[in-house]
């Protein structure tokens, strides 16, 4: 290193930024291609707070010596903190394998994936990470994370099983496996985990929250609420205030649980950045919206019907749909895959509703083959009914229409304000969608804009629906249940009824109704909102026009 290089370093290191900046510019002069000199530029810039400034110097580093893995690694961390996460994940692709001098950029990279909410990327580089780092318990607590996400839950709970193999009296990386175990409904591996470490002793006030966990799927409310106020919220207000909620819901207090489920989405990570996006994805909903027009229907290419028995579960989320395909996976001639995004990447690939009336029919066909692939993947080309469940799949109903037309479509509809009520009290993986549960005025929106959406495609597009009624499904199953076959002109099967035999038989749920659909059937979510009118005044007029539109008595 030059020797004025390295008294700016020295400065930069003691935090006389202006004097290293001073010297290294006068080395700059000198030397206008040195990486090292962009480097530390760079590294000026953002610890005097200017990080776009710093991010261009750093970005000349890495562009002068693409293989130094130091000063990519300080790109990604600087794109990061200054929300440029795409780029940050583009520059924190390794330019070689899976080695130790490597092993800095996969971890630069997986927190780049995270916060850009790339779930799938953030698992895949944390799984690298693991494989350099095998016996470091936190990369795979974090792998754990980002697999729990994505309702990968036998390779979550591996994760997390490996991590406590690797610190057995942690009680952060104990709490974590006890999650997966609560998440896929294995409350008696929850209790042996909890008991194993109370004996080996684990504190039992730092297994607070997850102990309060155990104690409410058991029906014991009174404890789980001495428990939790035992725990610190700070460790993890997301899901401390999530518990809060649901404990004071179900002890009757409306005012504790609604007050408790605005800290949780107060709490989550980044929320102005997801509700910024949020309002955005709401906007062009909007936009989407306005041209669903006859003369726009009129345009739109058709596809020939397809042969295979092919069916639809779509509905706002937490409106039962989970219900209903729990129900139907218990028919032998029905498999169900439930929410594997299927139709949501067919839409990416042939763009917003608006522009499909303008699209290459090559690229619709080619996007339409890529669906009835993964289909194949999925289901191993079976002979028998496939119903693609997603809830927001009804948003994209002109693509069901344009690849699929005729379809059987299977809607669901709850009562709007217990739907809302719902989302907001849930605590959700963030995206576009879900982000606009974080404030009740939103979801409500959000709630209107879909509805909108729905209800045009259906008045210009001859789509092919049979709607089901959250309500009258709880009510009376078997009536509801025998609509819904006879329009999937199928035969009636007696196993339909048994939804909790076929609850414990399907495994892991790929959403957060995981726990309700293993219980009896109950109408006590029916009505909730009533508890909630004062928390839901804001959007009640809005809320109550829908179910007035939907049928319901108001």
């Amino acid at each position: 290193m030059q020797p004025r290089l390295a008294e700016a370093v020295t400065a930069f290191q003691q935090g006389r930024l202006d004097r290293a900046r001073e010297l290294a510019n006068l080395e700059l002069k000198q030397n206008p291609d040195s990486a090292k000199t962009h480097h530390l530029l760079g590294l000026i810039e953002c610890r005097a707070g200017r990080l776009t400034e710093g991010a261009e110097w750093l970005r000349r580093a890495v562009d002068a010596e693409p293989a130094n893995v130091a000063f990519r690694v300080m790109l990604v961390r600087a794109l990061i903190d200054s929300g440029k996460v795409d780029q940050a994940l583009s520059v924190a692709a390794p330019p070689s394998g899976i080695d130790q001098s490597t092993l800095p950029l996969w971890h630069a990279r997986a927190e780049a994936a995270d916060s850009a909410g790339r779930r799938e990327v953030a698992a895949s580089a944390w799984r690298c990470v693991c494989a350099l780092q095998p016996s470091d318990w936190r990369v795979w607590i974090n792998l754990g994370r980002d697999l729990l996400a994505l309702n990968r839950l036998d390779e979550a709970e591996e994760a997390y099983s490996r991590a406590v193999s690797l610190a057995p009296r942690n009680p952060d990386v104990i709490r974590q496996l006890g999650l997966v175990f609560e998440r896929a409904n294995k409350n008696a591996q929850l209790g042996e985990l909890l008991d194993n470490a109370i004996a080996s002793g684990v504190p039992r006030e730092r297994l607070a929250d997850i102990l309060a966990v155990r104690e409410l799927r058991s029906g014991r409310r009174s404890e789980a609420g001495k428990l939790l106020s035992a725990a610190d919220p700070k460790e993890d207000p997301v899901r401390w205030h999530r518990l809060a909620a649901r404990i004071a819901d179900d002890q009757g207090d409306a005012t504790q649980a609604f007050a408790a489920a605005s800290a949780m989405n107060q709490a989550l990570a980044h929320r102005d950045s997801w509700v910024a996006r949020a309002a955005e994805y709401r906007s062009n909903l909007s936009r989407s919206t306005q041209s669903i027009t006859p003369q726009w229907a009129e345009t739109l290419p058709q596809f020939p019907s397809e042969t295979r028995p092919l069916a639809f579960i779509v509905g706002f989320p937490r409106s039962g749909t989970t219900l209903l395909d729990t129900f139907l996976m218990g028919h032998p001639d029905i498999v169900v895959l439930e929410e594997k995004g299927l139709i949501a990447a067919a839409a990416d690939e042939v763009g917003p509703p608006e522009s499909l009336d303008s699209a290459d029919p090559n690229a619709l066909r080619h996007a339409r083959e890529n669906y009835l692939a993964r289909l194949d993947d999925l289901t191993g080309r079976a002979s028998c009914l496939v119903i693609d469940k997603a809830p927001l799949n009804m948003l994209h109903a002109p693509v069901i229409h344009l690849f699929f037309g005729g379809a059987p479509i299977m809607f669901v509809r709850r009562h709007p304000c217990d739907t809302v009520l719902s989302c907001f009290m849930q605590s959700f993986t963030p995206n576009l969608s879900t982000a606009n549960f974080l404030d009740v005025r939103d979801a409500a929106d959000f709630y209107d804009l879909t509805m909108r959406f729905w209800e045009a495609c259906r008045s210009v597009l001859p789509l092919n629906v049979h709607t089901i009624s959250y309500e009258e499904l709880v009510a009376d199953p078997e009536r509801q249940l025998r609509a819904a076959v006879d329009f999937l002109n199928l035969p009636w099967d007696d196993r339909l009824l048994d939804h909790r035999q076929t609850a414990a038989d399907r495994g892991p749920v790929a959403n957060t109704s995981y726990e309700q659909i293993v219980q009896p059937l109950n109408a006590s979510a029916v009505g909730r909102w009533r508890r909630y009118e004062t928390q839901l005044e804001p959007v009640l007029p809005l809320l109550l026009e829908w179910a007035s539109r939907l049928g319901y008595p108001t």
